[in-house]
Order: structure tokens, then C-alpha cells, then sequence
């Protein structure tokens, strides 16, 4: 047999039969007279042999060991198989789960699973398709930058916005917010400035009450988070945040007692 006959028989491709070769798992026959290789039957064996191995999902340094004795190999080598398996199928149910809880929420994929129920709720508040997409986009680069420490404090934020008694206000505003363009004026910037403002001082408040951690915003994160957000944003987005920041660390600063303590 030549190699593609070989390969064809196996089930593989004269690529992989190559690669065999390449790493000692199957020895090379000697050329004939006309140039070719000649495979003989036992090659054509031990080739089935290194694809039941392989099938069963031992790694081809295993499968080189292994093809080197005819006795059982020791418990352990299973053992160490099935808990690879295990770890396996533990992976894809999570993932299974993950997938139904997106289109239980009809969710963009590649929204972050915690945050699908509010986007929900602003969505059948009339936050369009692209919008949500908008700030999906925005949610992935936050949660990017604060990392998981403060993936809890981002849910809560959304769980807040999208309370029945403010997810139309919610939605509306980041309608506009992810309109805002090059053609969008001062006044449009203000507006949304202030409405903004107004639907995320009770947030704010509200989160103060219920004691959730905040991310570390400390240098550098809070420098890499501006800078990210200043060459993303449109010019329009970033005053509007600028300004929504301004005033609600005013905000924040007015609350406070005056004297120690």
C-alpha cells in the first residue's frame, strides 16, 4: 500500500500519517525501487491502533506508551482520563445552562449572562435593538475593566435601573445616550446630562443603602478606564459622561455632613 491508500483505509489523511511519522508513533518503510513507500498490513494495524487510542481521548505521548506494551495500563491512567471527561462535562452543562438562560431572555449571545434579565426588562420598556446592542457593547468594556470584583456591583446597578418604576425613563435615556453623534448640539448634550443625573442620584443613593462593594477604581484601573472610554465614546457620549460625573460627585459632596465625623 502507499501512503494514501494507507491513509484512506485508516480513515485519515496522508497529513496526519506524515505527522505519525514525524513524531515516532508509526515507523517510515523503506522506499522501493520506484521511489514509493510500501505498507504492509501491520502498518495499516498499528495506524487503527493509534485511532482507538486517540478516540478514547489519550494524548499521542500517551498513545506512543501505550503502543509500546500489550498489557492493561494502571488504574490511575483512567482515572486521570475520566476526571478530564468529568471536568468536560461539567464545562458543557454550565455552558448548556448559560444558553438557556440567554434565550429564555431572547439575549444578545454575547451579552454577559447577568446582565440579560434587566436587558429584558429596558427591552420590553422600548430600548431598541440597537441600543441594546450599543450597550452591550459598552457593558462588555466595563466589565472588561473593572474585572469579576466588580461584576456584582454592575448587576446591581442594572437590577436598579430596570425597576418597573423607572425602566421606560431608563430605556429612553440610553435610546438617546446611544444616539448621541457628531451632529448632536449643546442642548442635546445638556438634556440628557441632566436626565441622566436625575435617574442615576437614586441609584446611587440606593446603593449606598445596600452597602455593595465598589470596584477598585483606584490608579491605574481608573486611567486605563478613561482612557478606553475616551477613544471609544463619541465626543458627544464622553460630555454627557463627563458632565453626568461632575454632577453627581457635586451631588455627593453636598450630602455630606459638614465637621469630623
Amino acid at each position: 500500500m502507499r501512503s494514501r491508500d494507507l491513509a484512506d483505509r485508516a480513515g485519515i489523511t496522508v497529513r496526519t500519517l506524515r505527522h505519525y511519522h514525524q513524531i515516532g508513533l508509526l515507523e517510515e518503510p523503506a522506499r522501493s525501487s520506484n521511489g514509493y513507500r510500501d505498507y504492509n498490513t501491520h502498518s495499516l494495524v498499528k495506524v487503527l491502533r493509534i485511532r482507538r487510542l486517540v478516540t478514547l481521548g489519550f494524548s499521542l505521548p500517551q498513545v506512543a506508551t501505550l503502543l509500546q506494551g500489550n498489557e492493561p495500563p494502571p488504574g490511575t491512567v483512567f482515572d486521570a482520563l475520566d476526571a478530564e471527561y468529568a471536568a468536560q462535562i461539567k464545562h458543557l452543562t454550565r455552558q448548556r445552562e448559560l444558553l438557556a438562560h440567554l434565550r429564555r431572555y431572547e439575549a444578545l449571545p454575547d451579552l454577559p449572562p447577568e446582565i440579560a434579565p434587566f436587558h429584558s426588562v429596558l427591552r420590553q420598556s422600548g430600548l431598541p435593538d440597537s441600543a441594546a446592542a450599543t450597550d452591550r457593547d459598552h457593558t462588555l468594556l466595563l466589565l472588561h475593566l473593572i474585572g469579576k470584583e466588580g461584576q456584582e456591583y454592575l448587576r446591581v446597578i442594572y437590577e436598579l435601573l430596570s425597576h418597573p418604576h423607572r425602566a421606560s425613563s431608563v430605556a429612553a435615556a440610553m435610546t438617546a445616550w446611544a444616539s448621541l453623534d457628531g451632529e448632536s448640539t449643546s442642548d442635546d448634550i445638556m438634556k440628557l446630562a441632566h436626565q441622566l443625573t436625575d435617574l442615576f442620584q437614586p441609584v446611587v443613593d440606593e446603593l449606598a443603602a445596600l452597602r455593595v462593594d465598589l470596584p477598585d477604581f483606584s490608579e491605574p484601573p481608573e486611567r486605563t478606564f478613561q482612557q478606553h472610554t475616551t477613544n471609544y465614546l463619541t465626543p458627544a457620549q464622553q460630555a454627557v459622561l463627563e458632565k453626568v460625573r461632575a454632577d453627581l460627585d457635586n451631588s455627593t459632596e453636598n450630602s455630606r455632613p459638614i465637621g469630623p465625623g
